[in-house]
């Protein structure tokens, strides 16, 4: 009896010193419940003569954890942690110009299991399974959804010191596309924050004092979505039948600054330019009507609130779900 009561004990401290040994080196973020509030804007542009392309977007991401698992093991002096959650991630698109049909309103909704396991010895593994879809609501009876599912570890190396390595996998529209997966996490002298999650986004941020810091992001963004073109466009035959889907991709060079309103509650903002951007019509064959896209403004505004109380800033939300 007193075994298993010193073992109880010792998991329950085990258990708080390692989530509180979490947030010492920057891993604090894999095991907080957040939600995540968000507006961005890429004003109207001419794309062709006189079509013109903008859009707005609207977001709230939310993580919820599942449940937790302490596992001991005194004989070889180990333990481990395994932590799940639930990721849902939800928003509107609102096409801007007369390159869509008029009152588009594109949804997108995703939902999926993320997993943590942290082990004394072998370091920590992340993992998450995602399935959703991006459509236009008039046409959701021709929606396809989309997966997927990626796999990472992270290596502790040290206070705020932790590389990545990983692999996903996106399936939509019969297609499987892998991407390799690299990011490194690290602080410089107290005040110098580096966040690489390649090739989502990278980010460098200054500590100007305990409630704000200020940098510089870069990052890609994209999505696919059925639509229905306006009358404007001419179509020629993109080969086969069905959904029509609107491809945009771009790169997002910003400056950021995110304020610490209090503990747990971050507000930032993203002010820079859309560019390297690709903007074209098709099915599912490698046929496509393509539109120039320049660069343009780019504003966004975030409000992130953790779910349970936390002094750390939030790394990028990408490691939860995706950002479609």
């Amino acid at each position: 009896m007193k075994k298993l009561s010193y073992s109880l004990l010792f998991s329950f401290l085990f258990l708080i010193s390692f989530k509180s040994q979490s947030q010492n080196i920057g891993l604090g973020f894999l095991f907080r419940p957040n939600i995540t509030l968000g507006t961005a804007i890429v004003p109207t542009q001419n794309v062709e003569d006189s079509l013109k392309f903008g859009i707005n977007r609207f977001y709230a991401n939310l993580v919820v954890p599942l449940s937790g698992k302490l596992k001991l093991d005194l004989k070889n002096i180990n333990a481990s942690f395994t932590q799940h959650f639930l990721t849902i991630n939800t928003g509107l698109r609102l096409p801007q110009g007369n390159l869509v049909e008029e009152n588009t309103k594109i949804y997108n909704f995703s939902a999926g299991i993320t997993g943590v396991h942290a082990n004394i010895r072998s370091g920590v593994w992340f993992y998450t399974v995602n399935g959703g879809i991006v459509q236009d609501i008039q046409k959701l009876n021709e929606s396809s959804p989309f997966f997927t599912a990626a796999g990472a570890y992270i290596r502790v190396k040290g206070i705020y010191k932790h590389n990545i390595y990983g692999v996903a996998l996106l399936y939509q529209y019969e297609r499987f596309l892998p991407v390799p997966i690299l990011g490194i996490n690290r602080r410089y002298n107290k005040k110098w924050f580096l966040e690489l999650l390649l090739p989502a986004q990278g980010a460098m941020r200054y500590q100007f004092s305990k409630n704000f810091k200020a940098g510089i992001l870069v990052g890609l963004g994209s999505f696919r979505a059925g639509v229905n073109p306006s009358t404007n466009i001419t179509l020629p035959n993109l080969g086969g039948k069905g959904n029509l889907n609107l491809n945009y991709t771009e790169l997002k060079i910003t400056s950021v600054a995110e304020l610490k309103i209090k503990n747990g509650i971050f507000l930032s903002g993203e002010l820079g330019v859309s560019t390297a951007r690709n903007l074209y019509f098709l099915r599912t064959s490698d046929e496509q009507l393509s539109f120039g896209a320049s660069t343009v403004p780019y504003g966004a505004i975030n409000l992130h609130i953790d779910l349970q109380k936390s002094k750390t800033s939030p790394i990028s939300s990408r490691l939860f779900g995706n950002d479609f």
